[in-house]
């Protein structure tokens, strides 16, 4: 009896039993790890989100606060040459609002371009070119200033998938905001605003929409013109 009792193993019930309890703590630990990197991919990509809304706004204000004019009217110089017209122009079209003008925020990648630190910059919306449902907030900018400003240059996305882009310009006649501008009409001529008030807005990750503001102050609002005379 002593001896059948030292070489006795375990039953088929207690390995069932072993079995069990080993697959259900096994299955507890994998859930709790996966949801553990389920949460970082969230937290990943959130902050990616909101880090590619914040380098955009950021980028507009800096080359907003940048923007200058030379003369926004159509004139010839006196030798009869057509002189280009620079421009800030912001109009409302729908949640996206569409901006235009000049600046002096170029910046030169390659040795020995004929380019300059002035340019013209827009941003604009445009549909996804994978999913139509969805908006890109757009980037253009053209390195020279010519005669058709409105026109050519390439063109970026600057911040995927947004919802709403607003920008709200300070006008220090009327001391209050305004929702468009262009420094070639009566009411504001050859004029800047003071600062540019910018709201971007993004759909976050549980659907709910996101908005982030700020305010870039331009600091040359006086044309050019004024203090620079045209060749002769």
């Amino acid at each position: 009896m002593q001896l059948l009792r030292k070489h006795s193993g375990f039953t088929l019930m207690e390995v069932i039993i072993a079995l069990t309890i080993t697959a259900i703590i096994s299955a507890m630990i994998y859930g709790s790890f996966s949801r553990t990197f389920d949460s970082r991919e969230f937290v990943l990509q959130a902050q990616e989100r909101y880090q590619t809304v914040r380098a955009a706004l950021e980028r507009m204000s800096r080359e907003i606060s940048m923007a200058f004019i030379y003369d926004c009217r159509e004139l010839d110089t006196p030798t009869g040459e057509h002189r280009y017209r620079t421009l800030f122009k912001v109009e409302r079209e729908g949640k996206i609002d569409h901006m235009i003008f000049s600046s002096f925020s170029h910046l030169r990648l390659f040795r020995d371009a004929h380019e300059s630190d002035q340019n013209i910059l827009a941003y604009f919306g445009e549909p996804d070119s994978e999913d139509s449902s969805k908006t890109n907030l757009m980037r253009r900018e053209k390195t020279r200033i010519d005669e058709e400003p409105e026109e050519g240059g390439k063109a970026f996305v600057l911040c995927p998938h947004i919802e709403e882009l607003r920008f709200e310009l300070w006008d220090e006649t009327k001391e209050d905001w305004v929702d468009e501008w262009d420094c070639s009409q009566v009411e504001q001529l050859n004029r800047l605003p003071n600062m540019v008030r910018i709201t971007l807005s993004v759909i976050d990750e549980y659907g709910e929409e996101i908005p982030f503001t700020t305010i870039a102050r331009i600091f040359t609002r006086q044309p050019l013109a004024n203090w620079i005379k045209p060749s002769q």
